[in-house]
């Protein structure tokens, strides 16, 4: 193959992969694969010379989705070039002041800012020229402040990122089984539903302010931005003097709780930085260095496959034990067929594996490409013959049909027992697929029952007397429960805590007025803050046979704590309220304050601003919260406080 006909064969796969990422949010191929087309672009076109229309070298990849509306920003949105090299850093620094910054791996985002209130947000779109209006989705973003202190105009350009803690919340609660944060990030802001579930656990992190008249140094903007309320990004000061070397081997981000693939240095000085110029791709004030990978090589074992409550089966890839980045590892998750066959793998063959981030395992190569290992043709839970399905984005994927798989249940079930929902504690995936195993868990009402079995229970080692009676008392305890934590549990599908709470005000707590508002074929979609698309997933919902069955045979189980009318008495001080909650309690679970307030008639939110009405403190508080609770002049109640206000919502 010639020079040019390898340049064609890039272009074609880089622009695929863009396509798939930016695009799709769903990627094919890991970024040390991606960089290493990239990079070999770059090169060839450097030494033959000839650069193809099409190429995507020097080009933004966009992230536009047609649906949406676009908008035009106020100053193109140019990349950040980037080395792998500390010693470009200190090249780049040679004498000045810098700022190091935490490049965050998540979606780009530039929201507006008139008079003092939020108006717009916008994604960096095409070309960084044009991006797409996401104001709907971002609004719900739990840390955007909705006001600020400064009245005049500007614009925050930052990152909306989801924490690995909070990947993994949305996990088991079975919201996603997307591979990487930034996917999850960019999915749930550039939808044209606002899945308030998932935005609700995304963070934005402030890194450029635009402004006339802006500060002149980058500290300075930065330190604007926190005085108007934002969460800027992670950053610190040098200067030339300083072991730069030193510096930049400092900045690990082993522990870090959010996904980030770099440092970015850029120049403190504005006008200096702005003197540098720019290309067509990047401005030259800033450089940011991406870690170079520790490869290793290791032998492929074979996969484990993991069934999920969908039914969609997770491909995980062994292999030995090696060390990278101070850590053993001995797996890697290659999601579905699709990314699975690309691979060729055989058992016994030399691949290279790697920790992207420095965090998450990845499979980078099989040198040997065999392609003699054939995955397994069988669910390991339940022994029925996989099936392969195509999703909506065209990914091959394995699938268990049968609905009676105890995997599929026990994962349903767990959704069901998780603290956000019926807060079971002690009923894991894992012990509920255990006691499914031995047969004292068939569905959702024998959770109620497993008193029947006490006896074979605590004769078992793995279980016992202690256990099993927490178990039971965490079980008698959710007998009485709240209609959202309900609805939570049922496992609807993209109904999460945020939309189920909305329905519980709306119907004041009230399972019986929600079931005959689906009886009557009310429109949902009526109500602020649920979707078209949540209105047809409930309706869908409710035309399984079996899930009403459920429904009715747990129904007989509990009992719900009324409509929040008749709970609050004639003194209650927090119907129509908008709350908001922050710190540490004694006497109270956040969740458990929470659920009262939402009882109780009270709209419950993750942000001060001028139309909260009580913020309800307990040990560390944010600081942040309490600043504008002062600013604003709300109500701040301690938790002694609120338990006095709790016993007049009752009389």
């Amino acid at each position: 193959m010639n020079d040019l006909q390898r340049m064609k064969e890039l272009i074609t796969k880089i622009n695929e992969a863009d396509e798939a990422y930016f695009k799709k949010d769903s990627p094919i191929m890991n970024d040390r694969e991606y960089d290493g087309l990239v990079l070999e672009l770059k090169m060839l076109e450097r030494t033959t010379g000839i650069h193809f229309s099409n190429s995507p070298i020097g080009k933004i990849p966009g992230d536009e989705k047609v649906q949406l509306k676009t908008v035009r920003h106020s100053k193109p949105m140019l990349s950040c070039n980037k080395t792998k090299e500390i010693m470009d850093i200190i090249k780049f620094v040679a004498d000045k002041e810098v700022v190091f910054s935490w490049k965050m791996d998540g979606l780009t985002l530039v929201l507006r800012y008139e008079k003092g209130k939020f108006i717009q947000a916008v994604t960096r779109g095409s070309g960084g020229i044009i991006g797409e209006d996401v104001t709907h989705t971002v609004k719900h973003l739990r840390n955007i402040p909705f006001s600020v202190p400064c009245k005049e105009n500007f614009e925050v350009r930052g990152e909306g990122v989801i924490s690995f803690r909070d990947l993994n919340t949305l996990s088991k609660l079975g919201e996603t089984a997307s591979s990487h944060p930034r996917s999850i990030a960019s999915g749930a802001v550039r939808s044209t539903n606002a899945d308030r579930g998932k935005l609700s656990h995304i963070d934005f992190f402030a890194f450029e302010l635009i402004k006339e008249d802006s500060p002149k140094t980058k500290m300075e903007q930065l330190y604007f931005l926190k005085n108007n309320n934002f969460d800027v990004v992670e950053h610190k000061l040098f200067c030339g003097d300083d072991n730069i070397e030193e510096v930049v081997k400092a900045w690990t981000p082993e522990g870090f709780a959010y996904p980030v693939d770099g440092i970015v240095c850029e120049y403190n000085d504005i006008e200096y930085g702005k003197s540098r110029g720019a290309t067509a791709h990047h401005e030259k004030r800033m450089l940011a260095l991406k870690w170079k990978d520790e490869v290793k090589e290791t032998v492929f074992r074979g996969v484990e496959l993991n069934t999920t409550r969908t039914g969609i089966v997770s491909i995980v890839g062994i292999f030995d034990d090696v060390m990278i980045d101070g850590s053993r590892v001995h797996r890697a998750n290659l999601y579905n067929i699709t990314n699975f066959e690309k691979y060729k793998f055989g058992i016994g063959d030399i691949i290279t594996v790697y920790k992207a981030n420095m965090v998450i395992p990845q499979i980078a190569e099989n040198k040997m490409m065999s392609g003699t290992y054939e995955l397994p043709k069988f669910c390991p839970c339940c022994g029925e013959e996989l099936t392969i399905k195509f999703n909506q984005r065209g990914i091959k994927e394995l699938y268990c049909p049968n609905e009676e798989c105890i995997a599929r249940h026990s994962q349903r079930i767990a959704r069901f027992c998780d603290k956000n929902a019926m807060n079971i504690e002690g009923l894991s995936a894992s012990t509920i697929e255990r006691m499914m195993a031995y047969g004292w868990i068939k569905g959702y009402k024998d959770i109620y029952h497993l008193d029947l079995h006490r006896d074979e229970i605590v004769s078992t080692p793995e279980f016992g007397v202690d256990r099993y009676n927490a178990i039971h008392e965490a079980i008698e305890k959710s007998r009485s429960c709240n209609m959202f934590q309900f609805l939570v549990g049922l496992g609807i599908n993209i109904l999460g805590t945020e939309t189920a709470r909305i329905l519980h005000r709306y119907y004041y707590g009230s399972m019986e007025d929600f079931l005959a508002a689906v009886k009557d074929g009310f429109s949902f979609s009526h109500i602020a803050g649920i979707s078209e698309a949540l209105e047809r997933s409930i309706y869908s919902w409710f035309e399984d046979e079996k899930n009403v069955r459920n429904l009715k045979a747990l129904m007989s189980e509990l009992t719900f704590i009324g409509k929040s009318r008749e709970l609050g008495g004639k003194n209650n001080p927090f119907e129509d309220t908008t709350v908001v909650v922050t710190g540490t309690f004694n006497s109270f679970s956040r969740e458990v304050i929470l659920d009262l307030l939402t009882s109780l008639g009270a709209v419950t939110s993750d942000n001060v601003t001028e139309d909260t009405d009580y913020l309800i403190y307990g040990a560390v508080p944010g600081s942040k919260k309490i600043g504008l609770a002062i600013q604003y002049g709300v109500n701040m109640l301690s938790e002694t406080g609120f338990a006095e206000m709790l016993k007049m919502a009752e009389e």
